[in-house]
């Protein structure tokens, strides 16, 4: 592992989740609320430092300045700007030159974007080799890449990378300032021009980096991006460490949180749970809804209203039973779950309900 990751909600995203969640009086598990985060990667605020970060107080990552594309390395984070944002620094101006001469019995082609980069025996190659792998796939080892180009013989390619040859891309600088370059002639200068007049447009570097989780599509192949989704598989598995690091945003939301039974499971809701305190008394019809959950918990709404109101009871009679489940589940003594399922708040004192949600307050879940 490169990093350590954490997941958390979107704050845009959450606040249209949080609404909606809040208008349906619905409880939700917590697990279920992480999972409804943990579905779609924009609506996800991803969180990772460096896997040594607490050996080593100068272990840093990088982030590319133009887009917020988070990497492991300076260099990897530059070679990106580059490869994405080359435009926003530079003009490109093609210039003539002589065109290789002598003999050249093959050249070197990259299997993964079938660029001919050029004959082995040319001064340039080396040169060449190192702009293209740092255009083209900076996460990849420089050997590994080398090893995997491809050594071409036909005379057509190799006249197609004479010709190449004889232009050269040189890259002139946007917004030059007094004593700056006015051209550079390679990737290299380019790279070096960025980091000396224009590095904090291109890069920065921080112990910690937050970034939108629709960026991870955004992310090169490499170790960071497949340790990222990694983690949010695992998440997505068993999601104990989202589900944790989401409770102090709902309550700052306006929910409730609370465990059924001390064990139990947690649940979230934008109303807060009311338990029946022994000394509190209710309607006759309100207590019949209370005796059928009591003695039948998790049965539906429909099945409630029947019960309470009889089979043959008349439309009025069921309105009224419906009415009276509503303003229950409203007021918190009846919880609403997403498939609508029902259960009643247990009997309990107020003295005795308080110092169960203070409990409440510390807790987290547990494997």
């Amino acid at each position: 592992m490169v990093v350590t990751t954490g997941f958390f909600p979107d704050d845009a995203k959450f606040e249209l989740l949080g609404d909606a969640m809040k208008k349906s009086q619905i409880t939700y598990e917590l697990f279920s609320v992480a999972l409804l985060i943990l579905d779609k990667e924009d609506r996800l605020s991803i969180v990772i430092k460096p896997a040594d970060a607490e050996k080593r107080t100068d272990a840093t990552l990088s982030i590319s300045v133009p887009d917020s594309v988070p990497f492991l390395t300076e260099a990897e984070a530059v070679s990106h700007v580059l490869n994405r944002h080359l435009d926003k620094f530079f003009d490109t101006v093609e210039v003539e030159t002589e065109a290789p001469k002598g003999s050249f019995l093959m050249v070197a082609r990259c299997k993964r974007t079938g660029a001919i980069l050029g004959s082995p025996t040319h001064h340039s190659y080396q040169k060449t080799l190192r702009d293209h792998h740092a255009r083209t796939c900076p996460n990849a080892p420089f050997d590994r890449f080398k090893a995997d180009l491809e050594m071409v013989r036909e005379p057509e390619a190799i006249e197609a990378w004479k010709k190449s040859m004889s232009t050269r891309t040189e890259y002139a600088p946007k917004d030059r300032q007094e004593g700056e370059p006015e051209r550079l002639e390679s990737m290299d200068a380019a790279r070096g021009f960025l980091l000396a007049f224009r590095r904090e447009a291109t890069v920065i570097s921080r112990n910690q980096v937050r970034f939108p989780g629709r960026l991870l599509a955004e992310m090169p192949p490499g170790p960071l991006r497949d340790c990222v989704r990694y983690a949010l598989d695992r998440q997505r598995d068993f999601p104990l460490d989202t589900a944790n690091g989401i409770r102090g945003r709902l309550r700052k939301e306006g929910f409730h949180l609370y465990k059924k039974g001390s064990k139990g499971i947690t649940y979230a809701c934008g109303v807060r749970r009311k338990c029946r305190d022994p000394k509190s008394s209710f309607s006759d019809a309100m207590q019949k809804i209370f005796d059928c959950l009591d003695k039948t918990s998790g049965i539906q709404g429909k099945d409630v209203t029947l019960a309470v109101a009889g089979e043959t009871a008349d439309d009025a009679a069921k309105a009224r039973v419906l009415a009276d489940l509503n303003f229950l589940i409203g007021e918190g003594y009846i919880a609403k779950l997403h498939d609508s399922r029902l259960f009643a708040q247990p009997v309990l004192s107020t003295q005795a309900q308080a110092k169960e949600e203070a409990a409440n307050e510390d807790a987290t879940e547990e494997k």
